[in-house]
């Protein structure tokens, strides 16, 4: 095994790199574990208005009051610069300014230019307080058109807009499988870039150092079989894969106790497979030889493509059919697949799993016998090729 014992010699060195991929995605892990609440709750914002009366009359007084119900009113000079400022420190989100002659208008029925305002575009603030505003005229408007008074309009557009809808987070619970669909169906997820970024990374570069044509051939000249070879060097590149996988596995148990239970082992299993579809990609790059330059690109584009393209960074429901159609060419598709019928975000089935699982292994399978076909050729004592000089003639 003494293939296998330089492999794991090789490995050593090349770990500390690989394990900031790991350690940053323990992190952000235990950040996102720790935010996670088991009972999810819904509080509405409240925003900071200054508002700049310039009417003064009971009917923009009622307004000012009814804005300061659900928001902050804070006090800033009516000064165009400061208004600015604050709008730009944040010290408010909006600033309302009641024009002249607002009482009259809302009384005549006429809703065009109550307001004026200075905001920031494209803010919620902005878009909050004028669909607000414009309800609370339309309001005021279609109840005197009734023929109430303007104070009876008033009292009751604030009775209606008062009325808030009760909101309540909605937690499927399954007997235990909701704890990895709600609070950690995104470990899982993101859970394949990590996977080829650190495999590719560190496999494929051990590979290629021990791919060098030096060491190659003296393998050649010794009475070592080349199916031994291959052998030895997939083992030690699945153990090393296996153990990154593990530890990724027990850090997932020690941020939840209650998230290996029921129908989460089924993603603990679909990450150990796409593990092995992963592990054979590296021994394949690994057979060309890539320089360092081109295969840290190469797990660049694997890793981020993979994830983009595959639904782990974007959902799949959100990718165009001609992405979805292309990502089912790619293993990393079959086992977001997978995981989402699994986190239940997508309609569960057992059979849609399985499914999955036995393509994703059909790429490991296709993946190794390319592998060997490749070696083979590459690596044969036939490929070492000779040169015959002639003896020189005196």
């Amino acid at each position: 095994m003494q293939v296998f014992k330089a492999m794991l010699r090789v490995m050593k060195k090349r770990l500390p790199s690989a394990m900031i991929y790991v350690v940053v995605f323990i992190v952000v892990s235990v950040i996102v574990s720790s935010a996670a609440t088991k009972d999810n709750s819904f509080e509405a914002s409240r925003l900071r208005i200054c508002i700049f009366d310039e009417d003064d009359t009971p009917e923009s007084h009622a307004l000012a009051e009814f804005i300061g119900k659900s928001n902050d009113i804070v006090e800033i000079e009516n000064d165009k610069d400061a208004i600015i400022d604050a709008l730009y420190y944040q010290w408010a989100n909006y600033a309302l300014i009641i024009n002249k002659g607002y009482a009259g208008k809302i009384a005549a029925g006429d809703t065009s230019d109550l307001f004026s305002s200075y905001c920031l575009d494209e803010r919620f603030s902005t878009v909050y307080m004028g669909q607000l505003l414009n309800e609370y005229a339309v309001s005021v408007k279609a109840y005197t058109t009734m023929g109430m008074t303007v104070t009876e309009a008033v009292s009751c557009t604030e009775e209606v807009l008062e009325q808030n809808a009760e909101v309540s987070m909605l937690r499927a619970d399954n007997g235990g499988d909701s704890h990895f669909s709600v609070d950690f169906a995104a470990y899982f997820q993101y859970m394949p870039y990590i996977l080829i970024s650190v495999i590719i990374s560190v496999v494929s570069m051990v590979l290629v150092i021990m791919n060098r044509k030096d060491v190659r051939y003296r393998t050649n000249c010794s009475s070592m079989r080349n199916s031994s070879y291959t052998f030895q060097i997939f083992l030690g590149s699945f153990l090393f894969v296996f153990v990154i996988w593990l530890l990724l596995i027990i850090v997932g148990a020690v941020l939840n106790e209650e998230m290996y239970t029921g129908r989460a082992w089924l993603a603990v299993l679909n990450s150990f497979i796409l593990s092995m579809v992963i592990a054979a990609l590296a021994v394949l790059i690994s057979s060309f030889e890539p320089k360092d330059n081109l295969l840290s690109l190469i797990t660049q584009v694997a890793g981020l493509g993979m994830s983009f393209f595959c639904g782990v960074f974007i959902p799949l429901e959100v990718l165009s059919d001609k992405v979805a159609a292309a990502a089912r060419f790619l293993p990393v598709y079959w086992y977001i697949r997978a995981n989402n019928m699994i986190a239940e975000t997508e309609a569960y089935s057992f059979r849609g799993v399985m499914q999955c699982y036995m393509i994703q292994i059909a790429f490991a399978a296709a993946l190794v016998l390319i592998t060997l076909l490749v070696r083979r050729v590459r690596y044969s004592g036939a490929a070492i090729s000779t040169t015959v000089r002639k003896a020189a003639v005196r």
